[in-house]
């Protein structure tokens, strides 16, 4: 007898264990993906991933802002015309590889601006626009840069302005 449930608790054992297996896999399988949580600095990784590949470096605030948030918003407005904005954050950003906004890092705020219609209506690039950005210079109020990431075919890469 000893050897009869002996070679039970082998089969037993290993039909529990691909039990687990099989219940493990079906949960990671069929588990809810969690939506993307935004970074340190309060943007979605996608928006970084944006920038950075329009030459704009961005990471965490150095300092403090002598130009307020609103006023920020309000010189983006000014640049963009008719377009909207839509949130504006603080960082220090750089661009690597060189241009308006050098390549040390320097105080910055990011203004996120929705694409207008023209007087006449239509979007500037209906549905192809992923970003839409302003660089303003959080000490002195200037504009620095403007960026606008597209979506496109697969070796279009993202554009800048």
């Amino acid at each position: 007898m000893e050897t009869r449930s002996g070679s039970r608790s082998p089969r037993l054992l290993a039909g529990l264990l691909m039990l687990a297996l099989i219940g493990v896999v079906a949960l990671t399988v069929m588990a809810p993906t969690a939506a993307p949580e935004p970074n340190g600095l309060g943007v979605l990784p996608t928006t970084v991933t944006l920038l950075q590949r329009s030459g704009i470096a961005i990471s965490g605030p150095s300092g403090t802002a002598a130009v307020s948030q609103r006023q920020a918003m309000a010189v983006a407005r000014r640049q963009g015309g008719q377009d909207i904005p839509q949130a504006a954050f603080l960082a220090d950003a750089s661009q690597p590889a060189g241009g308006i906004v050098g390549t040390r890092p320097r105080l910055c705020w990011v203004v996120l601006l929705e694409a207008a219609p023209d007087p006449l209506g239509n979007l500037p690039a209906p549905g192809q626009i992923n970003l839409y950005a302003v660089l303003v210079d959080a000490r002195n109020g200037r504009f620095l840069e403007g960026v606008i990431a597209f979506q496109g075919p697969a070796h279009s890469g993202v554009g800048s302005e």
